[in-house]
């Protein structure tokens, strides 16, 4: 699944994909993480919104950290198997309507 936050010329400004991989090696299958901030459009989004910088800053440096969030916190306490996806997505999904709302952001999946 692939996640979005756009802004109103729909750009991307970050891109998010969760999938389950299956280790060749090992052959385990996990929840990956993949997250981009794209830069032109990001860029653009804050020097547009100067006014909010440190806290754009902060959430979007949090955005690009999601893959370390969901593998140090998030599977901290539960196995990474193919059955948490789902449960992943939804955890993701909640945190970028909410930083969408507060920046007026679409959120868009595909």
């Amino acid at each position: 699944m692939t996640l979005f936050l756009r802004n109103n010329k729909n750009e991307s400004i970050v891109d998010i994909e969760i999938w389950v991989k299956r280790d060749a090696e090992t052959k385990r299958s996990f929840v990956e993480l993949r997250s981009v901030v794209c830069i032109k459009p990001y860029s653009e989004f804050l020097l547009a919104n100067s006014a909010e910088k440190e806290e754009i800053i902060d959430t979007f440096d949090n955005i690009s950290e999601l893959r370390g969030w969901m593998w140090e916190n998030y599977f901290m306490v539960k196995d990474n198997t193919p059955d948490e996806l789902q449960n992943v997505v939804n955890e993701v999904s909640d945190m970028l309507r909410e930083i969408g709302k507060k920046f007026g952001l679409r959120f868009i999946t595909n």
